[in-house]
């Protein structure tokens, strides 16, 4: 938990807008977690273009954010260490599973944030992931504790079917000073729209209400819960934000191993998320009907990849709009309280990976 004035001087700073370079190291992951097909497809499985045409691209951008991506980027550590090396990057941030983070030794303290994946309880973790992963995440954390890391640490959940939003969220809080988390929805190998739909309304509501009521609850005492959703999407309520959260396509961008400059790096096969290369590239935004929406300006469309397939059909996409729109209106119901602390609530203060809209 973290006092009013400890965030504050953590976080008070302008609404980000410092353009994200997402560097996918290697598609190749040691995990094939359930909801996830495990490595990425449609690349090399290293890096095979010239660094140096990579650190002279970003050098073009003085406010660039560089995060390391996989796959799992800590296969290829000791690539990671050289890239910190030659990028001339203003922060830096890892998404990781935490198997491999003692490879970095001091280089931990070259990150400005690191996520480790972690999908909340250890029965709930292992089953998404593989037996023992819990207990190699909570190893993971304990090593950037033991060694004084002093960035972000974000604790980010993958939310399914055997999720209980408030009972997992609660527990990591319990360690992690951040937590956030995606919904397993729209590309799920794990359920459907149906099913996805009875737990939203008897789990996944309910759960939301009441971790709100807990967020604004500790804030009214002076704490602030490092509910990194609730966090962004006060955030986004009182300073506005870039579109979509995550920037993916104009503020973000994502370079493929073989040199592709991509809006989303979860998409390396689709025609349309393909931008162009160091050379140049277009950019990419959304469009309606999320432009006319009346929550756009909090929402941002909440994802490219989902606006762009709608793989669950039209109904699916409303259905998370919904979803989306009932977690805004009920953080909305405290507007006296964000208000109060207007200048504290400024999440993230720079594009950390956290998409914010889940």
């Amino acid at each position: 938990m973290i006092s009013l004035s400890e965030f504050g001087k953590i976080f008070l700073i302008a609404p980000y807008n410092l353009v994200l370079y997402i560097i996918i190291v290697t598609p190749v992951c040691n995990l094939r977690c359930r909801y996830c097909g495990g490595s990425l497809h449609g690349m090399p499985e290293k890096i095979s273009y010239d660094m140096n045409d990579l650190a002279n691209f970003i050098e073009k951008d003085k406010e660039a954010v560089v995060a390391f991506y996989g796959g799992e980027p800590l296969l290829k550590a000791e690539k990671v260490k050289e890239l910190i090396d030659i990028l001339p990057a203003k922060k830096f941030v890892l998404q990781t599973n935490g198997f491999f983070i003692e490879k970095l030794g001091e280089y931990i303290h070259k990150f400005d944030s690191i996520l480790l994946s972690i999908d909340g309880r250890k029965e709930i973790t292992d089953f998404y992931r593989c037996p023992g992963c819990y207990e190699k995440v909570m190893k993971a954390l304990k090593y950037l504790v033991d060694n004084d890391f002093d960035g972000e640490i974000i604790a980010r959940m993958a939310v399914s079917y055997k999720t209980d939003i408030y009972e997992d969220v609660m527990h990591l809080l319990k360690y992690f000073p951040l937590v956030h988390w995606q919904l397993d929805a729209v590309w799920s190998n794990l359920w459907g729209l149906k099913e996805f739909k009875k737990w939203a309304e008897k789990n996944y509501k309910p759960g939301i209400k009441k971790l709100i009521d807990i967020w604004i609850e500790n804030m009214g005492k002076g704490k602030i819960l490092g509910i990194v959703p609730f966090l962004g999407i006060a955030s986004r309520i009182l300073h506005g934000g870039v579109t979509p959260p995550c920037g993916a396509g104009k503020d973000a961008i994502a370079i493929t191993t073989d040199g592709k400059i991509l809006a989303c790096p979860i998409a390396p096969d689709f025609q349309w998320n393909v931008l162009g290369d160091f050379r140049g590239y277009e950019k990419i935004e959304i469009g309606e009907p999320c432009k006319s929406c009346d929550v756009y300006g909090v929402c941002g469309g909440r994802c490219l990849f989902a606006y762009k397939e709608k793989l669950w059909g039209e109904e699916g996409f409303r259905e998370i709009c919904e979803i989306t729109k009932f977690t805004i209106s009920e953080i909305k119901k405290h507007m006296n309280l964000l208000n109060k602390y207007k200048m504290e609530l400024r999440y993230p203060p720079y594009n950390n990976t956290t998409e914010i809209i889940p």
